[in-house]
């Protein structure tokens, strides 16, 4: 409601101000709604001279959310965040040995781990930014299905999922790769090209894990169609069933988007990504054809504002700080070098290599 909501001027703004709408200038997401507002980003916006005004949350009415992810983010930090990681890694491991017993009187195990997904990642920008920034490619199936549950739950809630439709989403996506559990070892760990007949049987594994959480009565079947339909695609090329379009399931789309990051991130997609604004640049162009394009465009217009503001460091190792980004051109942000706007579009070979520790 408007009342819950005031137009200040941006001479007037003061950290920890909260957004009350995104704000953008053209196609450029300068800060997504609900974030709280820095100082580095009270300069962003002067250095516009277009937006002189902007909506913000009065004091009294600010949305708990926010509040809980401005905590969440000062107490927790990456060190903090890996410790949780790893412990999340071994309970979903026992999860997913309880499944593959049968013993259904242990699901409750799953539903204490989507409880404690819940409770403890509320800081989005700390658990973003690990998996963006400290993802390797040694990751095991645990840690990589922990990653995808995590931004599926928070992609989730930029989309509007609550309640128990939220819990079902993150059975869902902890649960995605489940299948894999029951395939030869050589064929889901071989790191070299697959043989078409190895290919063949690794595409199952979305099949089988639905076929045996299926048998779970307690579980909504949207937690087994989010596991079946995780690598369809909306032109019709994914797998197992070709299905298109709204024939996907909702949960699979978003599961779709945060297993390609995870896998783009931690370098099992390609060796030859050249940096992380090439990794959100996959993501855009796959959502022309493959990946649904709204759910795509909510993802990496919120991932653009956390990358706002991070240093970087450059492919001719210049050290840079990122101060705009152009969802048409995600490869080439405008950067701060010292006291001169760089432009990267403008540059010939220059690319962002790395975040700066």
């Amino acid at each position: 409601m408007l009342n819950n909501k005031k137009t200040i001027s941006i001479s007037n703004l003061k950290a920890g101000m909260i957004a009350a709408d995104d704000i953008y200038e053209k196609n450029n997401m300068l800060l997504a709604k609900d974030r709280v507002i820095t100082e580095s980003v009270i300069a962003k916006l002067k250095q516009t001279y277009v937006i002189d005004s902007i909506e913000v949350y009065i004091e009294s009415e600010l949305p708990e959310k926010s509040l809980n992810n401005t905590l969440s983010f000062n107490l927790k930090t990456i060190d903090e965040l890996e410790n949780i990681l790893s412990s999340f890694s071994v309970n979903l491991e026992k999860v997913f040995e309880s499944i593959s017993d049968m013993r259904q009187t242990d699901i409750e195990e799953l539903r204490s781990f989507t409880k404690n997904i819940r409770d403890k990642f509320t800081a989005t920008e700390v658990i973003l930014k690990n998996i963006a920034l400290n993802s390797s490619g040694e990751e095991n199936l645990y840690r990589h299905s922990i990653n995808v549950a995590a931004i599926s739950f928070i992609l989730g809630k930029w989309l509007g999922i609550t309640g128990k439709e939220l819990n079902f989403l993150i059975y869902s996506a902890a649960l995605h790769d489940f299948g894999k559990t029951k395939l030869d070892k050589g064929i889901v760990q071989k790191s070299s090209k697959l043989t078409s007949e190895e290919y063949k049987k690794f595409k199952t594994h979305p099949i089988i894990g639905y076929e045996f959480i299926k048998k779970f009565p307690y579980l909504d079947p949207s937690v087994g169609y989010g596991i079946l339909m995780h690598h369809e695609r909306m032109d019709g090329s994914g797998y197992p069933l070709g299905l298109k379009q709204d024939k996907i399931h909702e949960f699979s789309k978003i599961i779709a988007i945060a297993d390609l990051f995870d896998d783009i991130s931690s370098g099992k997609y390609s060796k030859d990504i050249k940096g992380p604004f090439e990794v959100l640049n996959i993501i855009r162009q796959e959502s022309f054809k493959k990946l649904d394009y709204k759910y795509c465009n909510m993802f990496l217009s919120h991932m653009i504002n956390y990358y706002i503001g991070e240093k970087v460091i450059l492919s001719d190792k210049r050290l840079c700080k990122v101060v705009q980004v152009n969802m048409d051109d995600l490869l080439n942000p405008i950067l701060l070098d010292g006291n001169v706007l760089l432009d990267l579009s403008k540059e010939e070979n220059i690319y962002v290599e790395r975040f700066a520790p």
